[in-house]
């Protein structure tokens, strides 16, 4: 075999071995997910702080993300998030506390948006209320002239009446107006760019829940904040503001 042909041959086999990795890396069908054992241990190696004891559930939020509840041996309510990625199931995300937070599956894609939480029972609520909120605002420049915004606020009620953990993709209308404003502020970027910063504030679009006891009355969930958390950093999930009635408009 002479030295040009053996060359052809091993960038080839190169080649081969570069797709099939590519392939198996982020084109591969997810296999079997973990069982309750395999969770609990990956989970308490990956953050022995969470320390956890009982599995709750297992809930699909797509093919290649899952939400894993869990209760830990000192009877706290924690949450982790779970990805395929590289050919295999990995924690990527863990928090020893149950409050709600949104997890942006893909950050361009609004309608891959999900609350998640796992109250504590102790805390004896009846139901939360979600929102998405828009604050009004008011902006003037010699391009856009005077500029109102209104005040956009939607709502979505939770109730525990079954169980105080689980999964709320959010609603098509929220993820409608959220892909509104984000197609607004690229069309204001690349358009008025100078001015872009000035007043993307305005259009700020913020997460809420207030959470509401047996007799409906506003509530403070004391057992299922304050805890600590495991991130790798290549996930997104962001904090969901607790709110007060008055700082919602009826």
């Amino acid at each position: 075999m002479n030295k040009k042909k053996f060359v052809y041959i091993f960038i080839g086999l190169i080649f081969v071995l570069i797709s099939t990795f590519i392939y198996l890396s982020y084109f591969s069908h997810p296999s079997s997910f973990l069982s309750e054992k395999q969770l609990i241990e990956e989970i308490n190696s990956t953050f022995p702080d969470a320390n956890v004891n009982k599995i709750q559930g297992i809930f699909d939020v797509n093919e290649k993300n899952k939400y894993v509840p869990f209760i830990s041996n000192n009877n706290s309510y924690g949450k982790s998030f779970w990805v395929w990625d590289k050919y295999k199931w990995r924690v990527a995300y863990i928090d020893t506390t149950g409050e709600p937070h949104i997890w942006k599956v893909n950050k361009r894609d609004p309608s891959s948006y999900h609350f998640v939480w796992n109250i504590h029972p102790d805390d004896q609520l009846k139901h939360i209320n979600f929102y998405m909120i828009r604050d009004r605002g008011y902006s003037y420049t010699q391009v856009t002239k005077e500029m109102y915004y209104p005040r956009v606020q939607m709502q979505q009620t939770v109730s525990f009446e079954e169980e105080t953990y689980g999964v709320l993709k959010i609603p098509e209308e929220w993820a409608t107006f959220v892909r509104s404003i984000n197609d607004t502020q690229l069309a204001k970027q690349s358009n008025l760019d100078v001015f872009f910063n000035q007043f993307s504030w305005e259009q700020h679009v913020y997460y809420g829940w207030i959470p509401y006891d047996q007799e409906n009355k506003e509530a403070f969930p004391e057992k299922s904040v304050n805890g600590s958390g495991y991130s790798n950093g290549d996930i997104e999930i962001d904090y969901v503001m607790i709110l007060n009635e008055w700082e919602v408009e009826k």
